[in-house]
């Protein structure tokens, strides 16, 4: 009765994301490193052309990663932008992009890296309303400590933060540390997480399932 219980709720829930759901559109050119304070895996964002997040308030980090050189594999020059942080809300958006400038050049990365000129638009492209930042501290290849960087820097007060997001995160570890099943965890391999990946509901709805049973062995 329990799981017949918990696989409504799971349903309705998907349901609800799904109807009020905006499509992060993915670029070749954009490695998205961590959404809402979480890290974003490999295994997640490989060969996707989106990842759904829900209608509300979101926050990327990411780093724009450029062949300036393609015709000429020898003379290859990759161009890495500084670890970019972007805040913005997907409210009443089905979709959303990133357009970059061209960067087809030395002076035009150097441009880019100083004044972070892209955009955010949504379906009908129309530009998002943003809040952006640079975290400085991001070690270009040090993906792992990205999601670290991000919770401090959440908690910093700095223009692009987010708070609730670095709370969120540091309940998950607390609840991860404290012997909630790591299924938690592993269920972003599923592919019901990879489209729910940004959305913290679902974890909650999970350790309010998984947290009875517990008592109930307990008792």
């Amino acid at each position: 009765m329990k799981v017949c219980r918990a696989l409504v709720a799971l349903a309705s829930f998907s349901l609800m994301a799904s109807a009020s759901a905006t499509s992060l559109k993915l670029s070749a050119d954009v490695d998205v490193l961590v959404i809402d304070g979480k890290q974003m895996s490999g295994a997640i964002l490989k060969g996707a052309d989106s990842l759904e997040l829900d209608g509300g308030q979101h926050q990327i980090l990411f780093q724009v990663s450029k062949n300036l050189h393609p015709a000429a594999a020898q003379n290859a020059q990759i161009y890495h932008s500084p670890a970019l942080i972007v805040t913005f809300n997907a409210k009443g958006s089905r979709s959303v992009s990133f357009i970059l400038p061209s960067l087809s050049n030395e002076k035009d990365t150097a441009q880019f890296s100083q004044q972070m000129n892209y955009q955010l638009v949504d379906d009908q492209g129309k530009t998002l309303v943003t809040q952006r930042d640079v975290l400085s501290l991001f070690t270009p290849g040090n993906t792992a400590a990205a999601e670290k960087l991000m919770m401090t820097y959440n908690l910093s007060g700095a223009r692009a933060a987010v708070p609730s997001f670095a709370r969120g995160n540091t309940d998950r570890k607390s609840a991860l540390a404290s012997d909630v099943p790591s299924q938690i965890s592993i269920a972003y391999l599923h592919p019901l997480w990879t489209r729910l990946a940004a959305n913290a509901g679902i974890e909650q709805f999970l350790l309010w399932f998984k947290l009875p049973e517990k008592q109930e062995r307990a008792s």
